[in-house]
């Protein structure tokens, strides 16, 4: 079997999401749209089946969406990117804070998924993979740092399903706050940042801000959104399954080690395809682990615009590869599938 691994990051969804250099301008612009006339929830009635003390109005927490969301602009701009604010947060121990910038985060990039359809190179790519049965190709296995919903939406024009769960399912996604991770021979998706979900530890269950894909910022989208939200910004008991590269998943042990759990279902694959991705520092560790042990790996494919450069930081983790096995695609019109699948 030819197994192949595709590395995404955050550039393979640049045509339909920001990115980090753009995320402060993109919240200003999303809370102008909270803002607006048309989008306004009532400030009369209240959420049915809040378990709160004191609910307020649906207008007033649409205002504390607002509110958190100037708060993560006002934090982000003092930093280099997002990823840094929480960096700091995590050294300073600010974890409330940091669960906040979680969530709220979480809730942008729901958002913004809805002002566009998913980055059509996904769909290209899906429709390479898939066969005349619908059966997608057991010899690829997907490793993404992205957080977003582009997989999953771009999949929905396949599997005709529109509830996310089902689609995660059926892609086989994998995630580090996953209770009961069970992997096998076929295709599947892993997120080692995690997704802009929410997870009960107590019940071990998921759920999102939205439960099916919709592509329409109307007003009723942002109720289901605001509703949820107002649902866990107090709550102890909920908190998001994003997490970045240096947090680790000690609450989660009965599960295994995540990242050595996604180094044995990829550590057979011959080729590697890195798609939008420029190996940050943060990373690296983690890069070093997965991509260094890839034991069977002979070549390695980079498609950027910036290829070239990215050869340099691959080495880094891996030197003992020569020139002639890393290969530079910079035409990114498509996700580029490597001759040996």
């Amino acid at each position: 079997m030819n197994k192949i691994t595709f590395l995404f990051g955050a550039g393979a969804s640049c045509n339909a999401l920001p990115m980090v250099k753009d995320i402060p301008e993109r919240l200003e612009k999303l809370i102008g749209v909270l803002n607006s006339p048309a989008l306004l929830l009532d400030d009369n009635t209240t959420f049915e089946g809040l378990k709160t003390d004191s609910p307020k109005t649906k207008r007033e927490y649409q205002k504390n969406l607002i509110d958190d969301l100037r708060w993560l602009v006002k934090e982000s701009v003092r930093h280099s990117s997002v990823d840094t604010l929480a960096k700091r947060l995590t050294i300073r121990r600010q974890f409330s804070d940091l669960e906040r910038l979680k969530k709220v985060l979480s809730v942008f990039f729901i958002f913004e998924q809805a002002q566009k359809p998913p980055d059509e190179r996904y769909d290209t790519f899906y429709a390479s993979i898939i066969d005349s049965s619908g059966i997608l190709d057991e010899n690829i296995r997907i490793i993404s740092w992205n957080y977003d919903y582009q997989f999953e939406f771009a999949y929905s024009e396949y599997c005709g399903k529109n509830a996310i769960g089902d689609i995660q399912s059926r892609l086989n996604i994998k995630q580090k706050k996953d209770p009961a991770l069970r992997f096998n021979q076929r295709f599947s998706i892993y997120k080692l940042n995690g997704s802009t979900e929410l997870f009960t530890p107590i019940q071990f269950g998921y759920f999102s801000f939205i439960d099916e894909i919709i592509t329409a910022l109307d007003k009723n989208f942002v109720e289901i959104v605001v509703k949820n939200y107002a649902g866990i910004i107090d709550s102890k008991n909920v908190e998001s399954t994003l997490s970045f590269a240096w947090e680790s998943d000690n609450k989660f042990k009965d599960s295994g080690d995540f990242v050595n759990s996604v180094l044995e279902d990829v550590k057979d694959s011959i080729a590697l395809v890195i798609i939008g991705y420029s190996f940050p520092f943060f990373n690296r560790e983690i890069d070093r682990k997965i991509i260094g042990g890839m034991s069977q790996l002979q070549k390695v494919y980079f498609q950027s615009p910036e290829a070239n450069s990215l050869k340099d930081r691959f080495k880094a983790i891996r030197f003992d590869f020569n020139d002639n096995d890393l290969v530079c695609i910079n035409d990114i019109k498509q996700f580029f599938l490597p001759p040996e699948l």
